[in-house]
């Protein structure tokens, strides 16, 4: 029986046509991202790069990213998502082909700018098409689900990974994403709804990005903190537990099977972070995420094995879940109709900066410090962000009711 005026869609029914056109692409995706991930550091140190260059190759992908996505709001605006996508994936395959063929740091950091940069349009398509698509009733849904999504390539990538890895060689990662690109974008294309398809062609007015930050100050000055601290304790986490169990001596297998198992504890979580965000409000959500990733980077120095390091990375894995999704519901709750694609680029910029803070405070820490202090210090950070955010973050003036 179709919906109708007695009754309206489910959030069920509203998020169901999004599987094939959507998630289900970004799914492989993120696999291959999931694959390359935790051996960033273990290829960077492949061709000889110290242990505070391979953490900043690490945040060279971030970095990479976040430089990139106000050239991408441009794009998206300018070319309307279905071009943009074709661009994201050939620039994305272009530098994982580097990555793969690097003999040295400086031709290595470059391949994983260039990879960083390919994802950041990538990112910028699909989240500017679900800000348009998600109903807002179900907008927090939609997009902790796409968080999710996100996590669970991030298991089955490590796990994919370990199970074709020979030598302790970390070819077999960047060929994998390789293979995830082409298939998931050859998905993606089939799979869009032809109506949809005209509309995601169409480009958009264009905004220069400090008209953005002067007309949104106000949401950039509260949630745009929580966004950033947010991504900052993410990024970290994605450089120092490889960092930290090639410190105590793990293998690069190893490594990306603590990092899988910190990934598979958030799979539990994203849906109902979504509710809890859509019926409670997003500081429900932001909150929790914030201390528990806060006391994850507090415990790291404490684990001196693999299974006192696991138990720590399941800590930041449930920590991350806990927001699954939360940064983009932020920027969805704050994107105008007019001047989408700028908005959300400036959106991303804010997010991605913290995610390439965090893996270079921590290669400062180390290049200047110590590893071990690479924990608290950033843990000490999250605490002040959270309590910054249980002070001045607003909630959306209108959220959901049970569904």
């Amino acid at each position: 029986m179709s919906p109708t005026r007695e009754q309206p869609l489910s959030a069920a029914q509203a998020i169901r046509p999004l599987w094939m056109q959507v998630y289900l692409p970004n799914l492989v995706l993120a696999t291959g991202q999931g694959a390359m991930l935790p051996i960033l550091i273990y290829a960077a140190r492949a061709v000889h790069a110290s242990p505070a260059m391979a953490t900043a190759i690490v945040a060279i992908n971030s970095l990479g990213t976040m430089v990139f996505d106000l050239p991408s709001g441009r794009i998206v605006a300018r070319l309307g998502e279905w071009r943009s996508g074709w661009i994201g994936a050939g620039t994305l395959i272009a530098g994982l082909i580097g990555c793969l063929l690097a003999r040295s740091v400086s031709l290595l950091a470059v391949s994983v700018f260039v990879q960083a940069a390919g994802w950041a349009v990538w990112s910028l398509v699909r989240l500017t098409h679900l800000s348009r698509v998600a109903p807002a009733f179900a907008r927090g849904r939609a997009l902790s689900l796409f968080g999710g999504v996100v996590r669970t390539g991030n298991v089955i990538g490590p796990f994919l990974f370990v199970g074709i890895t020979t030598h302790n060689s970390t070819a077999p990662a960047f060929t994998l994403f390789i293979i995830c690109v082409i298939v998931g974008f050859a998905w993606s294309v089939l799979a869009r709804d032809q109506g949809d398809r005209a509309e995601a062609s169409e480009p958009s007015e264009r905004i220069h990005p400090l008209r953005v930050l002067r007309d949104h100050r106000r949401g950039f000055a509260t949630a745009g903190v929580g966004a950033l601290g947010i991504s900052l304790l993410r990024g970290s986490r994605v450089a120092m537990v490889p960092l930290w169990a090639a410190h105590i001596g793990l293998s690069s297998s190893a490594a990306a099977t603590i990092y899988a198992l910190s990934s598979l504890a958030e799979l539990a979580f994203f849906y109902p972070a979504g509710i809890v965000s859509d019926r409670w409000g997003r500081r429900a959500v932001v909150l929790p995420c914030i201390l528990t990733l806060s006391v994850g980077h507090l415990l790291l120095p404490l684990s001196h094995g693999s299974a006192t390091l696991m138990a720590v990375a399941l800590v930041l894995g449930l920590g991350n879940a806990m927001g699954s999704g939360i940064v983009m519901t932020l920027g969805a709750d704050l994107t105008p109709e007019r001047g989408r694609a700028s908005f959300l680029a400036v959106w991303r910029t804010v997010s991605d900066g913290g995610t390439a803070a965090g893996p270079l405070i921590d290669s400062a820490i180390v290049a200047l410090a110590s590893i071990t202090l690479v924990g608290p210090v950033v843990g000490v950070v999250g605490l002040a962000c959270a309590a910054a955010m249980a002070r001045w973050l607003q909630e959306p003036r209108h959220l959901a009711g049970t569904r």
